[in-house]
């Protein structure tokens, strides 16, 4: 079962996420930056579902220092947010977002989304 890294600042969020893609792939659950460092330090995902605001480290910032560590770049990375201003959205695309789900998102829809980019 491919694995996701779910993080965001929003425990509704994360709960909505969790019961959209439960029983389609192993989650973890983080509300930080500084937790999914600590997590990608254990254990690489298979993709990572990314708010873009949060208090410690932004997703924009989170998403530059995955991109430029070796063994962290490859990572496929889905921003999960409420921005979707055009230069929000190219600024993420120019650093290398896989994708952008924006909130309030599809809980139906959001498996079928991340099947998408993984090919399962």
């Amino acid at each position: 079962m491919k694995h996701i890294f779910v993080v965001d600042d929003s425990i509704t969020t994360l709960k909505l996420a969790e019961s959209a893609l439960k029983n389609h792939f192993e989650l973890t659950l983080l509300t930080s930056g500084t937790q999914l460092f600590a997590a990608l330090s254990k254990k690489r995902p298979d993709l990572i579902l990314l708010d873009i605001e949060m208090p410690d480290i932004d997703g924009m910032t989170i998403l530059e220092k995955l991109k430029s560590v070796i063994g962290w770049e490859s990572i496929p990375v889905i921003f999960l947010t409420s921005h979707s201003e055009k230069q929000v959205v190219m600024t993420g695309f120019e650093l290398g977002v896989l994708d952008y789900i924006v909130k309030p998102f599809d809980v139906a829809a959001l498996p079928g989304r991340i099947k998408k980019h993984l090919k399962v």
